[in-house]
């Protein structure tokens, strides 16, 4: 199976190989990852720009352990644009990064699927 915006060996080699702890990580990733998500959009609806930058931090560990270094370059590049010009140019990155986060959770629903998991929390 080829996936193009995650790259699962960071998981492997933290959980050495075993695919149980690996199927429960993404699995609370998909039910805890919404709500920072929620909290991106809210932020920037708001102009809270130190929330914004806070829950892009939040995210980055996530973004780490899935290989996603599209993921990882956006929620850094969030972070230091909401820290340091506020949320007004926020919004095309944000946008890009709930595109790479839909290819993500199509990406784990695959790999959740292949292993017996039929998760879908969305």
């Amino acid at each position: 199976m080829s996936m193009q915006h995650i790259d699962l060996s960071n998981l492997e080699h933290l959980f050495k190989g075993n695919q149980s702890r690996m199927d429960e990580w993404m699995r609370l990733y998909m039910q805890e990852a919404p709500a920072y998500f929620k909290q991106l959009s809210e932020s920037l609806a708001t102009g809270e720009a130190e929330t914004l930058a806070a829950a892009a931090h939040d995210l980055r560990p996530q973004a780490h352990y899935l290989g996603s270094a599209r993921m990882l370059e956006l929620l850094v590049a969030i972070e230091d644009r909401a820290r340091n010009k506020g949320t007004a140019d926020c919004s095309e990155l944000l946008s890009a990064l709930f595109a790479v986060r839909d290819a993500i959770d199509d990406e784990l629903r695959t790999v959740l699927k292949g292993s017996g998991d039929d998760h879908r929390n969305r």
